[in-house]
């Protein structure tokens, strides 16, 4: 059968395609799939595609018309689990199979009550979730046999065979493995991958056990903000994103200006509600500026301005634009005087041990270094007089939402671009204003766009699952702590991120504090979660194999939905249920405050799958854990107990309950539960995929980010030692001091990544500088398998048009990817004319797929390439890594949507 995308013959997308397309693409996320020609005689099985060979093109389901009678549509949540936004998804189902998928309808659409449209990734769930690598039932690796010693045989792990078992015979081996390894090792010996509890869209099987048993090692750190969390808390007072009010359409609509700093929203906006929010206040007249690497989508689709700047020098721009409005008289003096302390000598805070500020920086006082647009130019690439109007334009324009994703800050130095970014946007004055934001994150939609603002509006109750505290390891998820401004070095945080594989092999890792001091390990049982795939999204990826193949390794237990390529280093392969399975699952996590999503089964649970609450009670049981320590409580019980417990927010500040239950809707479930009266009915409620509060402008929900405190800081301080912001800040520099990983100073200063721009002009080979981004294709690594968006969304390397015709590249030529420490990935190679020369961008998530032959990762994981560099507050520096590109001349490699898939054979 024909390909419906030639990927090897697409043009790059100019803008006049480009709009074409997301026109397009608002048209599908509308409907749903509702235009789908229904002449086809068939509705392909799931299931045949597992016969799938390479090459092959993959088969095309579209239902017939006679396959659409008698069926029910059933809202869902996305069951990606990795997608901080969630939407309101739609599946048909006929005889217990999803024939068609929609979207939200129960309700006009509007700016202030937009329907919850999923992205082109949740309309993709049918794939998603009966896809060829989803995994059936309990497998054990063949060549492994419990008891250790000859019997591990680790070097064939990733390479063996597999052998289905039962779960009886799976719970036996893996309780008998847990104890047999305490009881020779210790509890230290243990480490659990992911999050610390179980629950429906995602939790550890091994952790809430181990627990039990006495504890486990854990990892620690973060990925998403980079160097904003600890900086955050100190400058200002709190982390959080800053933005004014939830999904953040009150304040774009007030805005007259907005600036996104490393924003890509046309990629990492998880939900289709984004591009509606940004282009209806496009069409109400701001002004919309980017600045990035990249002429992306975005920018090309509702920027006025792009204003380019190279990885990791965010920090000298923004110095620049600092010199030009001081030189010029155009900072907001007034607010900084009231609000700030460290901007010039008369405002200086009392603990300072330093007389710099930062005007007398900027102006060059102290260095001889003036921090012009021409000094700034030069290293980040941005032309003078763009910089000279851009400041001018940040500086004059009120209300302006000044915004960055987490992207620029992760980077070596991505904690002095948080300094930067927060301190010039004071020097604007746009805090506390209708309109107005200094707000900064990660790449989802929430912190760019729509994190809540203020109070939650509806929230759910608890779920009620009780599980033992880990005694080895400090919870919350160990350091936490060191990203909360908390540390206590007589705790145990466990293995930071960024080293989890490497400190498997070398058998120590680095612990919090001043002396870069290291703490010994000897892994011998690794346990990884549902949900998150450490060996494909952290960084460090060259230490993976050798982590999973260590001799001393004795016991790999992976619980996971699909043939992941971690779960192929698994000794013990658990599969588990996606949240379309289960009786009721709701989610409020990181929705907007306004809304939560609840869904019921859509499709009965895959082969012999389990949820991963009740894998959890089948190994309490086995143990002897009893109800005391892990109380059994059936996912639909814990899942109504949310929606039981769920409130709305009242114009008095008190919260009432959201959900009308019945004894009559008690006895339908089959759950506990007292009757009480909500707002709206629990059919309803379900029937609908749970509640959303209509918006209007000024309502008595709104939240504008301290807007207290500028209005009376006094009276109304943020939580710094000062009590003000703080521009020059000891606490930041003594905290980094004594339990962050790299340096900064107490005044905001630009300082050269180490394989930044600088270090980049001086190399032969190894000098692009590497973005690993966030795409449209996939959320982190859910959906990287679904080959139909591999096809339409080809992840190829982008390179600049100009570096390469330099190097004799064309579209769809394959080069290899590589850096110092080992790292090496073949992947396409895709010119643009609108990336910045020495720059190069791989997409995220993809699946690791090493070639046993070579060492070279023809998934192309960008995590390869990423090294395991230890900064802050256990930030990963993704976006600062060099490398080399050459032509790729091992076999000839096929796209990923024409590869035999993973599960092939089994």
């Amino acid at each position: 059968m024909a390909s419906t995308v030639d990927n090897t013959a697409r043009p790059a997308l100019d803008r006049r395609r480009f709009l074409q397309a997301a026109a397009a693409l608002s048209a599908v996320s509308a409907v749903g799939l509702a235009g789908c020609d229904n002449t086809l005689k068939e509705v392909d099985d799931p299931a045949d595609d597992a016969t799938q060979a390479e090459g092959d093109e993959p088969k095309r389901e579209v239902p017939t018309a006679k396959a659409l009678e008698g069926g029910e549509w059933i809202t869902f949540n996305c069951t990606t689990g990795t997608c901080a936004y969630r939407c309101h998804n739609q599946a048909y189902v006929v005889d217990g199979i999803i024939v068609r998928q929609g979207t939200g309808n129960t309700h006009p659409d509007s700016v202030d009550y937009p329907q919850l449209r999923p992205c082109i990734k949740g309309m993709s769930t049918r794939r998603f979730v009966t896809g060829v690598e989803r995994l059936k039932y309990p497998m054990k690796r063949k060549n492994w046999q419990p008891g250790g010693g000859e019997g591990v045989n680790a070097h064939l792990r990733g390479a063996d065979e597999w052998e289905r078992i039962s779960w009886d015979d799976a719970i036996d081996m893996i309780a008998s493995e847990f104890t047999r390894i305490r009881d020779a090792y210790g509890n230290r010996s243990f480490l659990a991958l992911g999050e610390l509890e179980p629950k429906i869209n995602g939790g550890l099987v091994g952790s809430p056990i181990l627990n039990a048993l006495g504890g486990c090692l854990t990892t620690w750190g973060q990925a998403s903000q980079g160097g904003f969390p600890v900086v955050a808390r100190q400058m200002r007072g709190a982390w959080s994103s800053g933005v004014a009010d939830s999904q953040d359409r009150i304040a774009l609509r007030h805005a007259k200006l907005i600036v996104f700093w490393g924003t890509n929203p046309a990629w990492t906006a998880s939900g289709g509600n984004m591009w509606h929010f940004l282009n209806a206040k496009k069409a109400g007249g701001a002004k919309v500026i980017f600045v990035d690497p990249y002429f992306h989508q975005s920018a090309q689709a509702i920027a006025d301005e792009w204003i380019p700047c190279r990885p990791g020098t965010d920090g000298a721009l923004l110095e620049a634009l600092a010199y030009e409005m001081i030189v010029n008289d155009l900072q907001d003096q007034e607010f900084l005087d009231a609000h700030c302390l460290g901007f010039d000598a008369d405002h200086m805070p009392e603990d300072a041990r330093s007389e710099e500020n930062f005007k007398d920086y900027i102006l060059g006082t102290y260095d001889g270094v003036p921090k012009t647009p021409e000094y700034a130019s030069a290293i980040c690439g941005t032309p003078v007089e763009t910089i000279k109007s851009f400041a001018r334009e940040i500086a004059t324009t009120k209300p302006m939402a000044w915004k960055s994703s987490g992207a620029p800050a992760r980077t070596y130095y991505g904690n002095r671009y948080a300094q930067l970014f927060f301190t010039v946007g004071w020097m604007t004055g746009n805090v506390g204003v209708l309109g107005a934001e200094i707000s900064a994150g990660a790449s989802n939609p929430n912190s760019q766009l729509g994190t809540p603002g203020g109070t939650p509006m509806v929230s759910f109750g608890s779920t009620g699952y009780k599980y033992a505290p880990n005694p080895i390891c400090t919870e919350p998820r160990g350091g936490s702590k060191v990203q909360n401004g908390a540390f206590n070095p007589e705790e145990e945080y466990g293995i930071p991120f960024s080293e989890t594989f490497k400190a498997i092999v070398e058998g120590e890792y680095s612990v919090p504090g001043p002396n870069g001091e290291k703490k010994p390990c000897d892994i011998r049982c690794i346990v990884r979660d549902t949900i998150h795939q450490p060996a494909n999204q952290q960084s460090g990826g060259i230490w993976v194999e050798p982590a999973f193949r260590k001799e001393t390794v004795e016991f790999v237990l992976i619980q996971d939905r699909y043939l992941v390529p971690d779960a192929q280093y698994a000794d013990i392969l658990l599969p588990v249920t996606t949240t379309l399975e289960e009786e009721l699952c709701c989610c409020g996590f990181l929705a907007p405050a306004e809304i939560c999503l609840a869904g019921r089964r859509v499709i009965e649970p895959y082969f012999e799958s389990k949820s991963d609450p009740e894998v959890y009670f089948m190994l309490c049981d086995k143990l002897g854990i009893g109800e005391d320590v892990a109380p059994r409580i059936t996912v639909k019980q814990a899942e109504f107990k949310k929606i039981a417990g769920a409130t709305i927010l009242q114009e008095d500040g008190s919260r009432a309950p959201l959900v009308t239950i019945t004894q009559a809707d008690l006895d339908e479930y089959g759950v506990e539960g007292e009757p009480h009266e909500g707002i709206v009915a629990l059919d309803e409620f379900l029937k609908n995929g749970g509640y959303q509060l209509e918006r209007k402008d000024g309502d008595h929900f709104m939240n504008i980010f301290d807007k207290a405190f500028v209005e009376d800081p006094e009276a109304n301080p943020v939580a710094t030692t000062s009590g003000k912001y703080e521009i020059y800040c000891q606490s930041l520099k003594d905290y980094y001091d004594r339990a962050c990983f790299n340096d900064i100073d107490a005044l905001p200063k630009y300082k050269a990544c180490p394989e930044g721009y600088e270090r980049a002009k001086t190399e032969d080979e190894y000098c692009f500088q590497l973005i690993t981004a966030h795409v449209i294709r996939h959320s982190h690594s859910s959906f990287a398998h679904v080959k139909q968006l591999d096809e339409i969304f080809a992840n190829d390397l982008l390179m600049s048009a100009y570096d390469a015709k330099q190097a004799g590249f064309k579209k769809g030529d394959w080069v290899l990817v590589t850096t110092k420490e080992g790292g090496a990935v073949a992947r396409r190679v895709n010119p643009m004319p609108h990336l910045m020369p020495g720059v190069v961008i791989l997409g995220q998530g993809n699946w690791r797929k090493i070639d046993q032959q070579t060492g070279v990762d023809v998934g192309a994981n960008a995590n390869t390439l990423c090294k395991s560099d230890l900064l802050g507050d256990g930030y990963q520096s993704y976006n600062s890594n060099l490398v080399k590109i050459e032509r790729y001349v091992g076999e000839e490699l096929l796209p990923e949507y024409k590869r035999a898939p993973l599960t092939a054979g089994l």
